[in-house]
C-alpha cells in the first residue's frame, strides 16, 4: 500500500513536471513569436519613418514652389500697376494736349 502511495506520488510529480516542461515550451515559442514580431513591428516603423522624411521633403518642395509663385504673382502686379500709371499719365497727357488745341 505504501507502494502505490508512492507510484501516485511519482506518477503526480512527473506529470507536474511534464506540465511544467510543456510550459516552458510554450513561453518559448512566446518569446520567438514576441521576438518576430518586434523586428518585423521594427522595419515597419523604419519604412514608415522613411516615408514620413520623404513626404517632408515633397511638403517642403511644394511650399518653396508656392513662395516662390506668390513672390513672382507681387512682382507682376508691381509691373501691371506700373505700366497702368504710365498709360494714364499718357492718357491725360493726351487729352491735356488736345485740350488746348
Amino acid at each position: 500500500e505504501q507502494l502505490d502511495v508512492v507510484k501516485r506520488e511519482n506518477k503526480n510529480l512527473a506529470d507536474e513536471i511534464k506540465d511544467l516542461l510543456d510550459q516552458l515550451g510554450d513561453g518559448g515559442r512566446s518569446i520567438h513569436d514576441l521576438d518576430k514580431q518586434r523586428r518585423r513591428l521594427e522595419v515597419e516603423k523604419e519604412e514608415l519613418q522613411a516615408a514620413l522624411e520623404e513626404a517632408e521633403g515633397a511638403l517642403e518642395t511644394e511650399e518653396n514652389k508656392v513662395l516662390r509663385a506668390q513672390l513672382e504673382l507681387g512682382q507682376v502686379r508691381q509691373e501691371i500697376d506700373r505700366r497702368m500709371s504710365e498709360k494714364e499719365e499718357e492718357f491725360n497727357n493726351t487729352r491735356k494736349n488736345h485740350a488746348r488745341e
